[in-house]
């Protein structure tokens, strides 16, 4: 364990590719360093589900490729496991997607400034992508950040009875966490 006074190692992408390959747990790669992700809550991750399956389908059907939290995103030199994923561009890595059209985070306490400040400034310079999408999972609560023509990002956030357009198709808030209090047990 690192004390406060300790410098953490610096990392190429070279070795952090290398490492997530043979690794049993995920990592993401931010600055040169590898952080290790803690697993999800089991609201965390039905409403991680539920986000997918509104949006697989129609994203299948427009040519573009849903994924579900084990894909990376490579945005300049950081790597991050978004929680739902849709890229319609074509990688030409193995490993990674350099592009995304959507891209939703499930935060939680440990998570929430994370995934709004640092991750929100790095998915906003992918060319393809047309919104973030922050869920919180203990609340009723959606916000999605769509990219303005400034490049600036412009925050709008759902509650109860909001419905999240997107091209895929439409997040109900009731809908989603009506299904998530029938299904989660904590």
């Amino acid at each position: 364990m690192s004390t406060a006074s300790e410098e953490l190692p610096h990392y190429t992408l070279e070795q952090y590719l290398a490492v997530e390959e043979a690794s049993q747990v995920r990592h993401e790669f931010v600055g040169g360093r590898i952080y290790a992700m803690s697993g999800g809550t089991e609201r965390h991750d039905l409403l991680t589900g539920l986000i997918y399956e509104v949006l697989a389908a129609a994203a299948r059907r427009e040519g573009c490729r849903p994924f579900i939290a084990n894909r990376q995103a490579r945005v300049g030199s950081a790597h991050y496991y978004p929680d739902v994923m849709i890229v319609c561009a074509r990688s030409a890595e193995r490993l990674y997607e350099t592009d995304a059209s959507l891209i939703v985070e499930v935060s939680s306490r440990s998570t929430v400034d994370t995934d709004r400040r640092e991750k929100a400034s790095a998915y906003a310079t992918l060319p393809g992508l047309s919104l973030y999408v922050l869920v919180d999972p203990e609340r009723r609560r959606i916000e999605v950040a769509q990219r303005r023509s400034d490049g600036d990002l412009l925050w709008r956030v759902f509650g109860p009875e909001g419905v999240v357009p997107t091209r895929y198709g439409a997040l109900d808030v009731d809908a989603l966490y009506d299904a998530l209090d029938a299904t989660a047990i904590t």
